[in-house]
């Protein structure tokens, strides 16, 4: 016989298995089934396509879903054996605290790269502008630029209309007249009334309640820019008296 062959079993003799050791499979594969039956004492697997770790990230009726850093995943029953479930269910709880702070960690990172966009230099053509802003009855505005405390965009009126009351919150405007003509009403009951033609600015303070109107035979247009915080339009009924 060669070295390290096995002699050759006699011819007759019984395999025993042992009265516990048949007790104790049939208990393992009862309990926690067979799929968990090479879940680590931590609760984890490793990944049959890959050998990384495979950690507990979720369950749902009565199943657990496993993943490795690969994201490669496999579902198994969810073990009844409580010292194991819970082992399981710890990884899980851990996965969302995890997830939760990495969310809040793209959320800010995202935050941040939006407002260093806002802020480089940048040329922003006419077709760039977009009415995706406050608005205001007999009026269109269209937004150029806006950066965290300042606002600036164009706003057109067409000939013979007026627009609703309205102020700008904690913004201060100042109004540059392009084209055409506007007429500002403010002040106590709206009877302070300002006349502007184009190469005018007028200044308008935070909160102060006001309209513009074109009496002109063209469309006036005007460049408004803003600085403050909050919301940019507050419409309102009109001015106290």
């Amino acid at each position: 016989m060669a070295r390290g062959e096995k002699a050759p079993r006699p011819k007759g003799a019984a395999i025993n298995i042992s009265v516990w050791d048949g007790a104790a499979e049939c208990i393992v594969l009862k309990k926690i089934g067979r799929g968990l039956t090479d879940l680590l004492p931590d609760g984890t697997r490793e990944c049959e396509r890959c050998g990384l770790p495979m950690m507990p990230v979720a369950e749902s009726d009565g199943e657990v879903t496993l993943e490795c850093a690969n994201r490669h995943r496999h579902t198994i029953p969810l073990p009844s054996d409580p010292e194991t479930r819970e082992q399981v269910r710890a990884w899980i709880r851990r996965r969302g605290a995890q997830l939760h702070v990495q969310h809040e960690r793209w959320e800010a990172e995202e935050e941040y790269r939006i407002e260093m966009e806002k802020r480089q230099p940048k040329l922003i053509r006419p077709s760039d502008r977009h009415q995706q802003t406050g608005q205001t009855a007999g009026m269109i505005r269209e937004e150029a630029v806006y950066t965290d405390g300042l606002w600036v965009g164009v706003v057109r009126t067409e000939a013979g209309r007026s627009s609703s009351w309205h102020h700008h919150g904690t913004y201060e405007s100042v109004i540059y007249v392009i084209s055409g003509q506007i007429q500002l009403e403010c002040g106590p009951g709206g009877k302070t009334k300002f006349r502007a033609r184009p190469g005018d600015c007028i200044y308008l303070p935070p909160g102060e309640i006001h309209r513009e109107g074109n009496d002109g035979l063209d469309e006036s247009e005007i460049v408004v820019v803003r600085s403050g915080s909050g919301e940019l339009v507050v419409n309102v009924a009109g001015p106290a008296a």
